[in-house]
Order: structure tokens, then sequence, then C-alpha cells
């Protein structure tokens, strides 16, 4: 299941995912997400997998994934990237693809087991 909710106050897209998930769900939500009528150019997106199941992933589909992104304009690919993890599973592929996506510089990703910590992360000024 997906659920897309658009803070423009905090200026960011909330993109919760729930279920065993695949390479082409993830893609469709962040579509979705990017595509969304309320969405802004610069927005942040917080990947919210507490309830998700990314046991169908691999390494390869997580590189693939991460290079999807960086296929789209200034604005969704050089932005704040979150995400909250449940478990251990999905922290450690969310950080596999924090590496996969190291060379897309103008993208910064950080990966939380704490939705609050990930907001807080999100709308915080970059001191540089």
């Amino acid at each position: 299941m997906m659920d897309i909710q658009i803070d423009e106050v905090k200026h960011f897209a909330h993109i919760k995912l729930t279920g065993v998930l695949s390479r082409d769900m993830i893609l469709r939500a962040f579509d979705a997400a990017v595509s969304h009528e309320r969405h802004q150019p610069g927005m942040g997106r917080l990947w919210d997998f507490r309830t998700a199941d990314l046991s169908l992933l691999d390494s390869g589909t997580i590189a693939e994934m991460a290079r999807y992104s960086t296929r789209f304009p200034p604005g969704v690919n050089d932005v704040k990237v979150a995400f909250v993890a449940g478990r251990e599973l999905e922290y450690g592929l969310s950080r596999m693809f924090e590496f996969f996506s190291a060379d897309a510089a103008e993208t910064k990703i950080a990966v939380f087991y704490s939705l609050d910590e990930a907001e807080q992360w999100l709308t915080m000024r970059d001191s540089t």
C-alpha cells in the first residue's frame, strides 16, 4: 500500500509504503510523489519503510534504483532524502541505496529508525 502526503510547510513529500515491496512498486511511488499536483521543485522526500518488507530486493536492484532519480531534472534529484526503517533489513538496504547514490553529489541522503529524527533532518537548514 502507498500513501503520499505533501507537506508544503515543511517542504517535503512523505511517502509511506507498507507490505512486501518490489522494485516497480517503489519506483511507482517515487514517480507518483514527484508528479503529485502539490509537489514543488526542491522538495525533500521522506521514505517511510517502518511497516515495509524489502526482502525481494537485492544489491543490483538497489544500485539500479539509486541511478533512477538521477535522470530527473534539478529540483527532483538534488534534494534531501530521508529513509525511516523499522527493521535492520530495511535499514541496511536503505544504507546501501545511500552508498550507491554517493556519485549523485547534489542529493543528500540519511537513514533513520525514528520518524521524528528524519523529519528534523529534512527540515534542518544546511550550514553551507
